[in-house]
């Protein structure tokens, strides 16, 4: 597709990084709620629930204190890569877990559960068990939403049937607000299934969800599903939703053995938008930014229209928003010429710092990415960098977490308290 404006680069020495900007309408961080998390939830305030008030921290930039376990987080020991992520994502002081037989809520000061909702049907023990999503919450912390694959045995002359459910469960009480049984597409299970996202997660996951339709992704298919009656709207096989903003899905198509392009659809009727052409394994960067890698360069593009908003030289760069405003892009790799970091604004694509920036300093090893504050690691010790600015933080900062909020961070599956 064409692309018009000016185009300005920007070069990070040493390592060769170039970001370029295209001047195009800017993207704003909105409220949609494809974001995994805003790391924030309604809770009661310290004052009307009796208790003492908790350490918060905005961001944290230091953990130390007895680490709390976070059953059922973790992955089968089969799992690699990007889908090896602990299924855990933290909101105002809980962590929601999609474990193998339904939701948790854990409270991460004391690790008291704070309800367990099952799913209809129970998962399958054998094996190495299976691999699951991160839940997401809701932009206002009201709803938490998760799917699962479940293998439904068949009764008298009725087959035997693969299904995703999904549960959309209230934050405050646990109370089970909708859920719905989909029908799974034969390719998005076993042997078959293909992994079209750059996280690699073949898992069923619940990516975005707007007053009208709730998307729900297993392997190389998607799934509309309509809330209120808990039925799918429309499937699309081939393609893997990764982002929900302003009424348009975005995400990737595979188009051939290892080929394949971006694409946005409506959200009410599965129906084209835009593409970009041979651009392939997609991510989300910000609410309303994907990245993806085409060719040699990763691409950041805008999820509504379809624009290219920035090109960074190099394929593999991970991006991730804080929560808040920016954008930080990554890259690692064993020798120091394969790594770089490049932070920028979200909503005007203006670039605020990169490393490597000609002085000598490392780049840091990214973990997570939360309001403004960098984690990571230098030499396994971990650190916190300044993310408006790019300068040490915290230079012992106690562990480097890939998923944070005001009150400690998650390294494994394992909650870490913060302390400063």
């Amino acid at each position: 597709m064409s692309r018009t404006g000016m185009t300005r680069r920007w070069a990070a020495a040493a390592a060769g990084v170039t970001l370029a900007t295209v001047a195009l309408v800017a993207c704003g961080d909105g409220s949609s709620s494809d974001a995994k998390s805003s790391g924030e939830s309604a809770e009661p305030s310290p004052a009307a629930s009796g208790k003492p008030s908790r350490p918060a921290f905005d961001p944290p930039v230091r953990f130390a204190g007895p680490a709390v376990d976070l059953p059922g987080a973790g992955q089968p020991s089969t799992t690699s890569g990007g889908a090896a992520r602990p299924a855990v994502t933290l909101a105002g002081g809980v962590a929601y877990i999609t474990a193998e037989d339904g939701l948790k809520a854990i409270d991460t000061e004391t690790g008291a559960s704070r309800w367990d909702v099952a799913t209809k049907y129970a998962a399958d023990k054998g094996g190495f068990g299976s691999n699951r999503a991160a839940p997401l919450v809701s932009a206002d912390g009201a709803t938490v939403y998760a799917a699962w694959n479940r293998d439904v045995k068949g009764q008298g002359t009725a087959p035997d049937r693969a299904v995703i459910e999904v549960l959309a469960v209230e934050t405050a009480s646990g109370k089970t607000a909708w859920s719905a049984e989909i029908v799974a597409a034969p390719s998005s299970r076993g042997l078959g299934a293909t992994a079209i996202g750059a996280d690699e997660i073949l898992a069923p996951q619940v990516i975005g969800v707007d007053p009208g339709t709730a998307l729900v992704t297993a392997a190389d298919t998607t799934y509309a599903v309509d809330p209120s009656a808990g039925t799918v709207r429309w499937t699309k096989s081939d393609f893997r939703a990764v982002a929900l903003a302003d009424g348009v899905v975005a995400g990737g198509e595979k188009t051939g053995f290892g080929a394949g392009r971006l694409l946005g659809v409506a959200a009410a009727t599965g129906e084209q938008r835009w593409t970009v052409a041979e651009a392939r394994q997609p991510a989300v960067a910000a609410p309303r930014l994907l990245s993806a890698t085409l060719k040699d360069k990763t691409l950041v593009v805008d999820a509504v229209s379809g624009e290219q908003r920035a090109a960074l030289d190099g394929s593999g760069w991970r991006c991730r928003h804080d929560a808040q405003s920016l954008v930080l892009c990554s890259t690692y790799g064993y020798r120091e010429a394969d790594r770089g970091i490049t932070v920028f604004d979200a909503a005007s694509v203006q670039k605020r710092w990169a490393l490597p920036d000609g002085s000598g300093r490392k780049v840091p090893k990214v973990s997570g990415f939360w309001h403004g504050a960098v984690y990571g690691e230098v030499g396994g010790e971990p650190l916190v960098l300044d993310g408006t600015t790019g300068q040490d933080r915290q230079t012992s900062a106690g562990a480097a977490p890939y998923e944070v909020d005001r009150y400690g961070g998650v390294v494994g599956s394992r909650f870490h308290p913060a302390a400063g």
